[in-house]
């Protein structure tokens, strides 16, 4: 089997040759890459080493592609001041103006310094607003899956009503809402979720002979400990059932993208009926073993990563090779399941120590991966 005929097998919990291993977002492509970095992981000399491992051990490679939303609602302006990247975005709106500002420094991800509602006002401004969907452009993401070929799959990402909902405000006074008003919050998420509806249905028209994978990452928002699993049950796992349903009666795979503790919501994914979860991190980042995921899963839904990211920038000579090990020994035989690591490479240039775990990890995956 080739790095796709791999991982296919195990999202669809097939038998697979030996353990399916792919990188997260890591690849030598010159489109898609990660959007926190300024060029592609090709181009930064520090890499090298571990592309060329990843080539030689035949490592599968998970690719995020670019979505782009024509925001027909929003005026954007951006300004660079020295290091900084600032994005400025304006909302007319029936009953007033809406504006959200980001800031990135050179070499990081952005990070929200003004949402949109900063007060119950602006909630109004919001609501007066027609419900319209904004078009999704694939271009991106095609040229990405013809590039990758057979060395693994691309990631096309969706938008999550939640997240959607949540990007809206600052996290903590979102957080509150969802407590103190659900109703109003709901009924924000009902408005996004329509929006949702008929992205989807566009983007099935315009992949039609494509296996991308289909993902959404706004879930891990109210995962605990930032939100108690009953909002989870009430505001995650209903829309993403139906949205799920869509994206496999439209013939194609689903994945949700969830750090962190995931143990007092697992069932709802479940519930959810998503193919994949990812990225799943060992504790004390996360709060559930393997073997429990493995077990509660019970063939329903696969599962991906369990090599700790933060590990590769701090272990010693051989610790990831064990990691790997005894992964490889608890998983072989079983299906569902793909070592990955649990995040994307976001240094420039990589640490040393960084680089020698990273090129243990994938030797490591080939050499005890077989079944």
């Amino acid at each position: 089997m080739n790095p796709k005929q791999l991982m296919l097998s195990a999202i669809k919990k097939r038998p697979v040759d030996r353990v399916p291993v792919t990188t997260y977002n890591f690849h030598p492509f010159r489109i898609g890459w990660w959007g926190g970095a300024d060029k592609p992981f090709s181009q930064e000399p520090g890499y090298q080493p571990m592309l060329d491992a990843v080539s030689k051990t035949n490592t599968g490679m998970l690719c995020k592609a670019s979505v782009e939303y024509a925001e027909d609602r929003t005026r954007i302006e951006r300004k660079i001041l020295g290091d900084t990247s600032i994005t400025i975005r304006r909302m007319n709106t029936p009953k007033g103006e809406l504006r959200n500002v980001d800031k990135r420094v050179k070499n990081q991800p952005w990070r929200c310094v003004e949402p949109f509602i900063k007060e119950d006002k602006d909630i109004e401004k919001f609501l007066s607003l027609p419900v319209e969907s904004s078009i999704p452009d694939l271009s991106v993401a095609k040229e990405l899956y013809n590039e990758i070929d057979d060395k693994g799959l691309v990631y096309l990402g969706y938008k999550d009503p939640f997240s959607s909902v949540a990007s809206l405000f600052g996290f903590q006074e979102f957080a509150i809402k969802c407590i103190r008003e659900l109703a109003l919050i709901k009924e924000l998420i009902d408005r996004e979720f329509e929006q949702v509806r008929i992205q989807l249905n566009y983007m099935f028209d315009e992949t039609e002979g494509y296996d991308f994978l289909f993902y959404t990452e706004g879930p891990e928002l109210a995962t605990p400990p930032m939100l108690p699993p009953a909002i989870f049950r009430q505001l995650i796992t209903p829309y993403q059932h139906k949205l799920v349903k869509m994206i496999k009666e439209a013939g194609h795979l689903s994945s949700i993208h969830c750090h962190g503790k995931v143990r007092k919501v697992f069932e709802e994914f479940l519930v959810i009926e998503n193919d994949i979860l990812e990225p799943l991190e060992p504790p004390p980042q996360g709060d559930i073993t393997l073997k429990e995921t493995l077990d509660r899963a019970e063939g329903r839904m696969s599962l991906m990563g369990y090599i700790q990211d933060q590990d590769l920038y701090t272990s010693g000579p051989g610790e990831i090779r064990e990691k790997v090990r005894l992964i490889c020994q608890l998983v072989r035989g079983k299906i569902g399941y793909i070592m990955s690591t649990t995040a994307t490479p976001y240094m420039f240039p990589p640490p040393e120590r960084f680089v020698r775990n990273y090129i243990e990890f994938v030797e490591a995956a080939a050499e005890y991966g077989t079944n």
